[in-house]
């Protein structure tokens, strides 16, 4: 039976039922039953249709690489759920008012850098021509050529301190064959074309720049060394600029293994920071900007293992004399904290294990000073983000992709499931109001509509256990409720993932590990560069030129936070 005839079916039994009238309560909780029977085995089946072609599609392409000659080829992977489950269609629909498209074209004003005049011909002007104002047409143009300089270093030879003195270059053509303004151009072409080195290579070979792949290579990744203090005071500056910060992650590959690119972002800025992990270890030390994180043992880590983690009281009094031990505070390295709980453990009771090193690297981290310490993490409702802030804000359109995923094919669930859905995005949008001028009784308010909302049974059992669920974040939902400039959702580092999935479609790896650290110290410039307005190239060119004029996209960002 198609799935056509099953909804045929299922319209043909609610016009039944509804010519039968009232049922009996027995009768009713036994059809509800039955229809929820029904929407379990259509999602079954739906699941194994879209196994069964994911499947179909990976065979196809294992034979197109067959027929290719190239079976070593890993097959390219096939989505197991094409289905789009966005819900901007339907939050739109409950704004009050749509923004318009503007082209940001229109807000800059174009620099002349050369006036050309355009006369009129005397001999077609009749004898009465008077001369009216001149009309300014502005074209836009560019200029691409090589523009190789030969410098004259004159060199001076002392007898009598048998020395040699030459002349210095200047500052911007002292790193070798390649000038400030070409290694920037080959940065932008790169992280903000998104080109790939070969063809970032051809482009320069059709200008006559003779420049070799390795050379190429080098001034990709060894440019970044320059770079990394700016690229720690841009993540110290951001930390600083809101009270809050958005987090997300996304896969990497590096020298042929998977990896883990994370987001750290705000309106002002965006941090890139690519690891082997992503558990809680893996976050702590991106929100630290370090190879990994430190360990603290004092009174607030046990603390915390008590009150979060749970462990043994045989193990909390082995932590209790061992802080005692060390003076009642003792900071630890990686290296120092695994010998300690290697001798303590060895390979037995690793939740155990897990939970002290856990405990300890955020107590380390909420009472270090390096760097600002982040006050509300608005991420999704993964475990690793957890208890690592004070606050959590999980975004709300992850959460609402949940129901847009259900797929009833009962009626009376479409039309359940359709109209919590409007309630949804209609509360959504009265939070988002509320963020714009926040008050105690209207946060009473919300809590209460809130409680009530995520009450509602509607007899579709996916939709009331997905509400039951919801209702269970209810602190972390509602956490905008206690800090207004949290936003709502988590798009800014999804778009901020995005840039790296971009990437990787161009370079499907970093060879090393630091051509990945190139990579995130390079795209974090970039992507902050265009929040704050900037030209990247001239960015790099002013840097690399050592030019004391030479912006700092840490003031920049303090300079924009505090507007």
């Amino acid at each position: 039976m198609s799935g056509l005839d099953v909804k045929a079916m299922l319209v043909e039994v609610e016009t039944l039922l509804g010519l039968a009238g009232p049922l009996p309560p027995e009768a009713e909780s036994a059809i509800e039953k039955l229809l929820n029977g029904i929407e379990l085995l259509t999602a079954d089946r739906m699941e194994l249709t879209q196994e069964v072609q994911r499947l179909r599609e990976l065979l196809e392409r294992k034979k197109q690489l067959k027929n290719a000659g190239d079976e070593s080829s890993e097959p390219c992977a096939v989505p197991t759920n094409p289905t789009d489950h966005s819900s901007e269609k339907r939050r739109r629909a409950l704004r009050k008012k749509q923004r318009r498209s503007l082209d940001r074209r229109s807000f800059k004003e174009v620099p002349i850098h050369e006036i050309i005049a355009c006369p009129v011909d005397p001999a077609t002007l009749p004898p009465d021509a008077v001369r009216g104002t001149a009309e300014s047409v502005v074209v836009q143009d560019i200029r691409i050529e090589p523009h190789n300089i030969c410098f004259q270093v004159e060199t001076w030879y002392s007898p009598s301190e048998k020395k040699v003195f030459r002349g210095t270059l200047p500052s911007g053509y002292d790193q070798g064959d390649f000038g400030a303004n070409l290694r920037a151009l080959i940065l932008s072409m790169k992280y903000c074309g998104n080109m790939s080195e070969r063809k970032i290579g051809e482009f320069l070979e059709n200008f006559n720049v003779q420049v070799s792949a390795g050379s190429l290579s080098n001034i990709l990744t060894g440019t970044a060394a320059a770079f990394e203090r700016e690229y720690h005071d841009v993540l110290v500056a951001g930390l600083s600029s809101t009270p809050y910060q958005q987090t997300d992650d996304t896969s990497a590959r590096v020298a042929g293994q998977a990896w883990h690119t994370h987001i750290l972002c705000n309106p002002f800025y965006t941090f890139y920071s690519t690891r082997s992990g992503k558990d809680r270890l893996s976050v702590l030390a991106v929100l630290q900007n370090r190879e990994s994180p430190s360990f603290r043992f004092n009174a607030r880590t046990l603390e915390l293992l008590r009150q979060e983690f749970s462990i043994p009281q045989k193990w909390q009094q082995w932590l209790t004399d061992f802080v005692g031990g060390c003076g009642g505070d003792v900071e630890l390295d990686a290296v120092l904290t695994r010998g300690l709980l290697d001798g303590v453990f060895g390979d037995r009771c690793v939740q155990t294990r897990t939970a002290i090193e856990h405990a300890a690297a955020i107590i380390a981290y909420r009472q270090q000073t390096r760097v600002p310490v982040i006050q509300v993490l608005v991420c999704d409702d993964a475990g690793q983000f957890k208890l690592l802030t004070d606050h959590v804000a999980l975004c709300w359109i992850h959460d609402g992709r949940h129901y847009e995923r259900l797929s009833p094919v009962v009626p009376r669930h479409q039309q359940a499931w359709d109209g919590f859905l409007d309630r949804y995005w209609d509360y959504y949008r009265r939070l988002q109001d509320y963020r714009g001028s926040p008050s105690p009784s209207q946060a009473e308010a919300l809590r209460e509509e809130f409680d009530q909302l995520f009450s509602t049974r509607t007899g579709y059992d996916a939709l009331d256990k997905r509400i039951s669920m919801t209702l269970g974040k209810r602190e972390e939902l509602l956490t905008v409720l206690k800090h207004p400039s949290a936003p709502l959702h988590n798009n800014v580092s999804e778009l901020g993932a995005r840039v790296s999935a971009r990437r990787r479609d161009v370079s499907l790896h970093s060879r090393s590990v630091h051509g990945a650290r190139a990579m995130d110290i390079f795209t974090t410039l970039v992507q902050t560069c265009r929040k704050q307005s900037q030209s990247a190239y001239a960015y790099f060119r002013a840097h690399l030129r050592r030019s004391t004029e030479a912006p700092s996209l840490a003031t920049l960002i303090q300079s924009a936070a505090s507007v």
